[in-house]
């Protein structure tokens, strides 16, 4: 086998740097969780220009990650390491880089006083194992976390710019933003930050998204990609400069796709909250269904945004007979549930036969009903999400007013009516 020789790191590259990313840990490695911060990474690094080439996972040993550090630095322009920066036994990684590196560990006073400095504010004895977490490869540069006690550093190993990161994903995410993208941006700043264009899609298939935008005329420097959310599918459409091709494709796509799009370039239950807000109105919810995921789900943004909400979520098991004579019932459960009616639109969910699914969105003068059937079996969870996105798209449609009724790939819809009040 042939020895691969060190990389000759040069800053200002006309080529893309190749970047690899090592993540630490035996929980990840065994799968006890999910490595959701090398998913983010690869997306963030992709809309900025730059592209993961290679991603390794280890275990804590000193050797295992001495190993793959060596390896990856050997033949990578770039090397992203994340986690075992802790103050624990089995957090190895600034040893394993010393050791790579042919340096020793040194104290790092500025961050010995940064800690003693968090541990003050905080009214806390500061543990002396927290002491290790100062203690980088001689020569390292640190750089900040303003959200925990373990610094990142950056340090070259084998002609590689290697940048070591804490495990905790808020911590890991600021580090990238603040520290380490600026820093790779100018040290290969013919990169060209990649724009993306984001279309929310409600009832198509991933496939068959693909099919309707592959058939049209790409340019060349368009990329496509593609991320399934039940029940949404989001595409996604980078570029680096909006040339006229560049708007027309862009055109081309959300023509081909408006019957199922939901929202562009922001996701829909954020639009709606922005709409609602825009607009002056409040939200009743009364969720005899999906027990409160609607709610949580909405109010996640509403708080944000400072909207106001009020729910009433019940039973699926309970039942009300809405008949004909809607308004009369509706009048009777804004009276059960003391519920503001003025500037206010009021959106009802109920379990139906069949296990279906009836909305009733209740605005200043109309009641925009729609009872749907499910196409298959969902896990209750699943369930939830579905009727959630059906619930904010029919608000939606009714804020934009567009067609309040869609059609959804995944459930048939068995009735509808507008009701004037």
């Amino acid at each position: 086998m042939t020895k691969l020789q060190p990389l000759q790191h040069s800053a200002n590259q006309s080529v893309p740097p190749r970047i690899a990313m090592l993540s630490t840990g035996e929980e990840v490695l065994f799968g006890d969780i999910v490595d959701t911060n090398a998913s983010w990474l690869s997306a963030y690094l992709f809309e900025q220009g730059f592209q993961m080439t290679t991603r390794l996972t280890v275990g804590d040993s000193l050797d295992a990650i001495s190993e793959g550090l060596s390896q990856l630095s050997r033949n990578h322009d770039v090397v992203i390491v994340n986690g075992g920066l802790g103050p624990t036994s089995d957090d190895l990684t600034a040893q394993a880089a010393a050791l790579c590196a042919g340096v020793e560990l040194q104290l790092y006073d500025e961050w010995v006083e940064r800690l003693i400095q968090m541990y003050e504010q905080w009214q806390r004895p500061m543990p002396d194992s927290n002491i290790k977490q100062a203690l980088l490869p001689k020569g390292s540069e640190i750089l900040d976390n303003p959200r925990g006690t373990a610094c990142g550093f950056r340090v070259n190993i084998n002609g590689a710019l290697c940048y070591f990161t804490p495990g905790v994903p808020h911590e890991f995410k600021t580090m990238l933003a603040q520290e380490i993208l600026p820093h790779m941006q100018k040290s290969f700043s013919s990169v060209e930050q990649k724009q993306v264009h984001r279309i929310y899609t409600f009832g198509l298939s991933e496939s068959g998204i693909a099919n309707q935008i592959e058939a049209l005329d790409i340019p060349g420097e368009v990329s496509l990609g593609y991320r399934s959310a039940l029940p949404f599918i989001e595409v996604k459409i980078f570029y680096s400069e909006a040339a006229q091709e560049v708007r027309d494709f862009l055109l081309k796509v959300e023509q081909e796709l408006s019957a199922n799009t939901i929202s562009v370039n922001r996701e829909v239950r954020d639009l709606t909250v922005s709409m609602m807000k825009e607009q002056g109105v409040g939200l009743n919810i009364i969720d005899y269904s999906t027990q409160g995921h609607f709610h949580q789900w909405v109010s996640a943004s509403a708080v944000e945004q400072q909207i106001s909400i009020s729910s009433v979520n019940t039973n699926p098991g309970e039942s009300i007979a809405f008949g004909d004579e809607r308004s009369s019932m509706i009048d009777k459960l804004y009276q059960q549930f003391s519920l503001e009616r003025s500037g206010t639109n009021t959106m009802i969910i109920h379990n139906i036969e069949d296990g279906g699914v009836e909305f009733l969105l209740v605005v200043q003068d109309k009641i925009l009903y729609q009872a749907v059937v499910f196409k298959r079996d969902y896990s209750f969870k699943a369930r939830n999400v579905v009727i959630s996105a059906i619930a904010i798209d029919m608000l939606r449609r009714h804020l934009n007013e567009d067609e309040i009724f869609a059609d959804y790939g995944s459930v048939t819809r068995v009735a509808s009516s507008i009701t004037n009040l």
